[in-house]
C-alpha cells in the first residue's frame, strides 16, 4: 500500500490553524530527535557535533539510529538524483514502528535529492502538527565538503553546522511555526546562501518555542559543540542494521 505523506516543503506550507500573531494557536514539539544515518553514510565525523550542538538547545532528547533503507533505480527523479518524495515515503514505511507520532525522524543521504520545481534541495520536511508522523529528509551530497559516500576526516564542524541549520528549521516548522523567511528560517537557494544565513531563531519565534517547551530557555552546555571532531554513538541502534 502506498504510504500518503501530507507535506510542508522547506517551510512554505504554513502549519496548523493560526493565532495571534498568525501564528499556529498551540505548536506541537517533538517527544524525541531520532536521526537515521544509513550504511551508505560514509562520511559521519559530522554527526558528533550535530547532536552536541541539537542537544544543547532541544527540550526534546536526541538519539542516531542506523538504517538499512535499499534505493531502486525507480526512485531516481534524474539520472544522479534520487526523488526526495520517493526516498520520503520508503523512509516512512521503514521507519513506522520506531517511536511514537511526537517522534521526529531525520534520514541523512549522502545522495543529491531533486524535489520538482527545484533544481536540487537540500532538505524536505514532511507532515504537520496534525498528521502522525513527521519526518525529514537531508542530503549531504552539496553539504560535505567532500565525497560523503567515503570516508574522510575533513570539514566535519562545516558539515555539522549546515545540517544543524536545516534541521532546526525543519523541526520549527513541523512543530508548526509559521513565521516568515528570517533568521535561521531563511530558505536558502544556494550552499553560499546556507552559509551566509544565521544559525539563530528571531527572538519572537525563539521565545514562541522556549514557550512551547521546544527549545530551551537557557543552553545547556556552553561548550562550543562544532569544535568536536570525534563522531559520537549515542543511539539506539537497530539490531542487524550494518
Amino acid at each position: 500500500m502506498r504510504v500518503r505523506i501530507a507535506a510542508a516543503v522547506l517551510g512554505y506550507t504554513l502549519l496548523g490553524a493560526s493565532g495571534a500573531a498568525g501564528q499556529p494557536a498551540q505548536l506541537a514539539g517533538p517527544a524525541e530527535v531520532v536521526i537515521f544515518v544509513p550504511n551508505t553514510l560514509k562520511s559521519t565525523d559530522f554527526i558528533g557535533p550535530l547532536v552536541c550542538a541539537l542537544e544543547r538547545v532541544l527540550v526534546a532528547p536526541v538519539a542516531t539510529l542506523k538504517i538499512s533503507l535499499p534505493l531502486s533505480r525507480d526512485m531516481l527523479a534524474t539520472a544522479t538524483q534520487f526523488d526526495v518524495r520517493k526516498v520520503a515515503e520508503s523512509f516512512e514505511q521503514a521507519t513506522a514502528r520506531e517511536g511514537g507520532n511526537s517522534t521526529f525522524k531525520y534520514l541523512l543521504l549522502p545522495y543529491d535529492l531533486k524535489d520538482r520545481p527545484f533544481n536540487y534541495v537540500f532538505a524536505t520536511s514532511y507532515g504537520n502538527r496534525t498528521t502522525t508522523s513527521r519526518l525529514g529528509i537531508i542530503s549531504t551530497a552539496r553539504l560535505d565538503v567532500s565525497d560523503p559516500t567515503v570516508e574522510h576526516h575533513t570539514g566535519a564542524d562545516l558539515t555539522a553546522l549546515r545540517v544543524y541549520k536545516l534541521m532546526l528549521k525543519s523541526i520549527a516548522r513541523l512543530a508548526g511555526l509559521a513565521s516568515p523567511d528570517r533568521c535561521i528560517l531563511a530558505f536558502p537557494r544556494s550552499l553560499p546562501e546556507l552559509d551566509r544565513k544565521s544559525a539563530e531563531f528571531c527572538a519572537d519565534d525563539h521565545d514562541a518555542l522556549v514557550g512551547a517547551a521546544i527549545l530551551k530557555a537557557d543552553e545547556s552546555d556552553t561548550s562550543d559543540c562544532m569544535a568536536i571532531s570525534e563522531y559520537r554513538d549515542i543511539g539506539r541502534f537497530a539490531s542487524g542494521a550494518n
